[in-house]
Order: structure tokens, then C-alpha cells, then sequence
């Protein structure tokens, strides 16, 4: 059962956007928290209320937030784009805003869903799984920021007895994701039949796709209302597959060349590390959850829906 009603930090992201999708096809009453340059769907009109802020200070959101809800999504962050490396910005959205948010479900009796990453992890020195146990990142700005973000949320739930989950997400993909990542990126070259550069593609990441992850937060939310307490969960798959294999697997579900991929053409990002992937074990055996989409499912419907919006659907 879906809360009756959220607001959305980071709605009109990626992961957001699909999030409020979910919610509003199950009847939640839905707020969502947007800066002023943000654009909004045009899906939402009359249907979202839209709270416009850019002062994300305890001051300036406690005079525009006032009505209390059920459940508080937290999903914004600032890094993910290669260039956001204001650590001011990074200190403020990714370390004083949870702490923020979460003190604010604790004087309206709500709860929490905070979106955390696999950039939390520090490299691992050995290709096990990675737990939620496992070392934390301390030598990346954006990774350490969402670590200490979601540690000090957490702190602030676990004594003031709010319920809160953070969700560590590992690579997720799917339709609407940002132009500058891999999938569209491939998509926009590979249609044009047009070579795509790219890394190597050695990089062995954790895969989950966009309807997996809104699903294990809406079950985060629901055993967050029936237990309450704090925990933190990997949202992951537990399987690996390298940029590469992901990237051919663009190329087939488009029937393109495979020989459009320029791998190598490109230098890695000084923040890309060989060898990231999670285990899913926790979430599984409190949620019962588990993906329910391959990798190939799922991105042929990234694919499907690509195409779509460029009217070939």
C-alpha cells in the first residue's frame, strides 16, 4: 500500500520522475520540492502540488514547507554530473539536507526514503559483494558527501524515533535517464548510425533498472510504516556485467552495428572504478524483494520507449 501522501525531493530526476509516476498511478497525493529552473512534466499539471524553492537552508524550507505528510522521499543529491564539484552546493543538498528533512518528519510523524548510491563504497580490495557493511568512501567528494549524508540522517531518525530507510542504489538505468549518461548517449549516436565514443568499458557495474528501484522504495516505505525504526539496504541485483557488455547490448536491441561502438575512445573518469556490485541479501530477506528485470528486458524497454519519443514507436 502506497503512502497517502509524499513529497518528493528530486522529483524531476531521473529516478524521480518515475517515482512520482508510480505514486500517482496508485492514487497517493503527491507534493513535489523543485527549484524555480526546474522543468516540470507537463503529465503533472493538476495533478502534483509544486512547492518552489531554491533556499534549501532549515530557515528557507520551514517557511515554505507547512502542511505535514506521510512519507518524505529524499532524492536529491548534487555531484552526479562530472562537472558539480562546488563542495559548498555538495555540503548543503547532499549532508544538510537530509539532516534537515528528517527533523522535519520527526515533528510532523512521518517518515523517511532516502535514495543513497554505490559511490558510498570505497573501492573494494577484493571482488566480493559489497555489503552494507563494507567500507565507506572517504577519498571522493560526491561518494563521502551521500555517506555522511545518509549517516548523519540516520542518526538523527535512530534519536528521535523516526522511521528511516536509506536505500543505496547501485547502477540504475532505464528510460528518461539524463542525456550525458550511457544509455542515451548510446541511443542518440547508434540511431544516426553514427560512431559512439566511449571508454574501454571494462567496468564492471551492478545494473538495476528504473521500475525495480521505484518498487523496493515503495516497499522501503511500507515496512518503514509497519516496523519503524532505521535501516540501510543495497538495492542491487548481485550480478556484474561490464559498460561493455551493457553497451553491445544497446547496439542489438537497436539492430545497430556493433562496430559504432568506439570503445577506448574516450578516457575513463578519474572516479570510475573497475569493480562495483552489491549484494541484494538484506533487501531480499526483509522486503522480499528482488529484480524482476533482466538486463536484456530491461533494456529493450529502455530502447522501446527511446523510440517512442522520437515518434518511431
Amino acid at each position: 500500500m502506497p503512502p497517502a501522501s509524499a513529497l518528493i525531493t528530486g522529483a524531476t530526476g531521473f529516478i524521480g520522475a518515475h517515482l512520482v509516476a508510480r505514486l500517482l498511478s496508485e492514487g497517493s497525493r503527491v507534493t513535489v520540492l523543485a527549484r524555480s529552473s526546474s522543468a516540470l512534466p507537463r503529465e503533472w499539471r493538476d495533478r502534483v502540488s509544486v512547492i518552489t524553492s531554491d533556499d534549501f537552508s532549515e530557515r528557507g524550507l520551514r517557511r515554505v514547507l507547512h502542511a505535514p505528510v506521510e512519507t518524505i522521499f529524499h532524492l536529491a543529491a548534487y555531484g552526479v554530473r562530472p562537472n558539480h564539484r562546488d563542495i559548498g552546493e555538495m555540503m548543503a543538498i547532499n549532508v544538510g539536507l537530509p539532516a534537515i528533512l528528517v527533523r522535519l518528519c520527526a515533528e510532523w510523524h512521518a517518515r523517511m526514503i532516502m535514495a543513497g548510491t554505490f559511490s558510498e563504497y570505497s573501492r573494494p580490495s577484493t571482488q566480493d559483494l559489497l555489503t552494507e557493511s563494507s567500507q565507506l568512501e572517504q577519498g571522493k567528494l560526491y561518494g563521502s558527501s551521500k555517506a555522511a549524508g545518509g549517516l548523519m540522517a540516520s542518526a538523527i531518525a535512530n534519536g528521535s524515533g523516526t522511521g528511516f530507510r536509506l536505500l543505496r542504489l547501485f547502477k540504475v538505468y532505464g528510460a528518461g535517464e539524463a542525456p550525458h549518461r550511457l544509455l542515451p548517449t548510446l541511443f542518440s549516436g547508434l540511431i544516426k548510425r553514427e560512431r559512439v565514443a566511449i571508454s574501454t568499458g571494462t567496468q564492471i557495474l551492478d545494473f538495476v533498472y528504473i521500475d525495480d528501484v521505484v518498487e523496493a522504495m515503495l516497499r522501503a516505505d511500507a515496512h518503514c510504516r509497519e516496523q519503524g525504526g532505521i535501516a540501510t539496504w543495497n538495492v542491487a541485483t548481485g550480478r556484474g556485467h561490464s559498460v561493455r557488455e551493457f553497451a553491445e547490448r544497446v547496439a542489438a536491441a537497436m539492430h545497430a552495428d556493433a562496430s559504432l561502438l568506439g570503445f577506448g575512445a574516450i578516457d575513463m573518469r578519474k572516479d570510475d572504478e573497475p569493480w562495483l556490485v552489491g549484494s541484494p541479501d538484506l533487501l531480499r530477506s526483509e522486503l522480499d524483494w528482488q529484480p524482476s528485470t533482466g538486463l536484456d528486458e530491461g533494456v529493450r524497454a529502455a530502447v522501446a520507449t527511446h523510440y517512442r519519443s522520437q515518434g518511431q514507436g
